[in-house]
């Protein structure tokens, strides 16, 4: 399928307020772009939670499904998602060929929350980083803030030293 306007890399950031349809609309985008020929490996979602990447997959999952079987609620709701993927007649083909593809290659289907996909990109780059490839992120932090600034007010009780270990 050839690759209909999405000839450069792009960001799009989708900002609004909880239950105005942030998940709808990128599941709708990334729809159109793997409609348009872009494989899921090349496109990467991030959100901020679990429950939004799960909600996501399943967005998309079922926009594919609906496609493919052609199973909408009425011809309105199914001209309107037509329009906005700007596509032909009949992408039916092409959906269940995304869903084939998603399917075998789930793991290429990047939607993330940004934690996770921080902690790929750290362990991706362990060894330049001089950091244990299997490290774990902690995420007790208080624990560990609290354990610092124990530490720093320890050595802040040294004369002549707090204006340095502020500083560091």
């Amino acid at each position: 399928m050839e690759n209909r306007g999405f000839k450069t890399s792009e960001v799009r950031v989708v900002e609004a307020s909880a239950g105005s349809g942030k998940t709808y609309a990128l599941a709708g985008r990334y729809v159109k772009l793997i409609l348009s020929g872009v494989a899921p490996r090349s496109i990467l979602a991030i959100t901020f939670s679990n429950k939004a990447a799960v909600e996501m997959k399943s967005r998309i999952l079922d926009l594919l499904k609906r496609i493919a079987l052609d199973s909408f609620r009425d011809e309105k709701s199914k001209k309107s998602l037509y329009d906005y993927l700007q596509a032909p007649g009949d992408v039916r083909v092409a959906a269940f060929s995304a869903i084939d593809g998603i399917l075998a290659g789930y793991n290429f289907l990047q939607i993330q929350t940004i934690d996770s996909f921080i902690n790929a990109v750290l362990s991706g780059c362990a060894f330049r980083l001089d950091i244990s490839p299997s490290f774990r992120i902690k995420d007790d932090f208080r624990r560990y803030i609290s354990y610092g600034f124990d530490r720093m007010v320890d050595d802040a009780g040294v004369p002549g030293r707090e204006h340095e270990v502020f500083l560091r």
